[in-house]
């Protein structure tokens, strides 16, 4: 019997509700070329609608974010833009989330999350500035209780995506 896919999204094969919207990636300010191909490669795995890496310059070395990303690289909508052309990129129905540990985060095993969603993540060293956080309608953290308290920007994307998706299709 030949199965009919009415969902244009699989997941190991598994269709995906058709209920399904595709997450958006917001990287504020990344500047390490693996990481950037590590999100790139990130949302593949997790189909997401596209990614956009938020900087005033762009001169990441595309060979590091090649390796990276693998075969991600060429079958993700990605693309760096500056602060000003991201309003135009995120539709109007979705939601920024940042993923920030700050006062008034949640965590994100106990947030409610939307499924029009654009993550944001920040920068390696200073993570997301407060104008930016601003601008999002929800702040969530991942509850790390280990000496060192912070995660790869590319680990808590992974794990903010992860629980959106079980969120979302399980």
């Amino acid at each position: 019997m030949k199965r009919t896919i009415h969902s244009k999204y699989l997941f190991h094969g598994v269709e995906l509700p058709s209920t399904y919207v595709p997450p958006i990636i917001v990287a504020y300010n990344i500047r390490t070329p693996e990481n950037v191909g590590s999100i790139i490669r990130l949302a593949d795995n997790i189909v997401c609608d596209k990614v956009l890496f938020v900087s005033d310059s762009n001169d990441i070395r595309e060979s590091k974010i090649k390796k990276t990303a693998a075969s991600s690289f060429k079958s993700v909508n990605w693309k760096f833009c500056t602060q000003a052309e991201l309003d135009n990129e995120i539709p109007d129905d979705y939601n920024l989330v940042a993923i920030e540990t700050t006062s008034d985060s949640e965590n994100i095993y106990q947030a409610k999350l939307q499924s029009k969603v654009a993550f944001v993540v920040g920068n390696e060293v200073a993570g997301v500035d407060d104008t930016f956080l601003d601008r999002c309608s929800k702040i969530v953290h991942i509850p790390i209780y280990g000496k060192n308290t912070s995660l790869n920007v590319s680990h808590a994307l992974a794990l903010a995506l992860f629980e959106w998706q079980r969120q979302m299709v399980l």
